[in-house]
């Protein structure tokens, strides 16, 4: 978090060398951000909680990059057709939207296609049931409080009234994979590599192109092929 909150600092500065140490250290930030899981695995220290802060912190991260930026564009002088606080804050929500997106399917993928992790409804019934056990004890209230945000950003997901689904494992994976390969063209990762690139090269339009058109065009269009697919291999099974 703090290397990603200083990343967000260098932005405001508006010029090319702050862009360029804003870019690399965003880019560190989610080097940080894959190997604390990673040892967190190793370690075997994992913990629901500590789960969801880890996802926070990427929303901290991304709101003091998207703010930074947008003040270092107001005194940068770049000319857009648009004012650049517009173009940071559709690009912020954009980014947000994908990012939900993508991590919904990465995590159905890996549920139905290798049963590693539990499904995104069932994993909001195993939320639901350690926030029941929770209520029943005083304190740890911001415990309650993040599982209570997990779980809303969990139904912005599934959205209501959505039924558990169950798919064949191996038809699942031959059907999914390319298409989840194609989703993570718009990942976080994919959104942060191209503003590190961007920043390098102190051309942050070729992020705003990327999140607002091109981003936006293979989410709809992979979303397309996915719930055709997926209604297939329902029906199969």
């Amino acid at each position: 978090m703090l290397t990603g909150i200083i990343s967000g600092i260098f932005y405001t500065k508006g010029n090319v060398a702050s862009f360029v140490y804003a870019g690399l250290l965003y880019g560190f930030a989610h080097v940080l951000d894959c190997c604390d899981g990673m040892v967190a695995r190793f370690k075997k220290s994992g913990t629901h909680t500590g789960r969801i802060i880890d996802g926070l912190a990427d929303y901290v991260n991304s709101t003091a990059v998207f703010i930074g930026l947008g003040i270092g564009l107001s005194k940068s002088g770049f000319e857009f057709p648009v004012s650049p606080w517009l173009l940071v804050i559709f690009s912020a929500m954009f980014t947000a939207l994908h990012c939900i997106i993508v991590d919904y399917y990465r995590n159905e993928f890996l549920a139905h296609a290798f049963g590693k992790v539990n499904s995104v409804q069932e994993d909001m019934e195993l939320f639901s049931m350690e926030l029941k056990k929770l209520k029943q004890v005083k304190g740890k209230y911001f415990e309650k409080l993040l599982i209570k945000l997990y779980l809303l950003y969990s139904d912005i997901q599934v959205f209501k009234g959505s039924e558990k689904r169950k798919y064949n494992q191996e038809r699942y994976y031959h059907t999914n994979k390319i298409l989840l390969y194609s989703w993570l063209l718009i990942g976080p990762t994919a959104h942060i590599s191209v503003l590190v690139i961007s920043s390098i090269l102190y051309k942050p339009i070729i992020f705003f192109y990327y999140v607002l058109i091109a981003a936006n065009i293979l989410m709809l269009l992979i979303w397309i092929i996915q719930v055709k697919m997926n209604k297939k291999i329902r029906c199969e099974y």
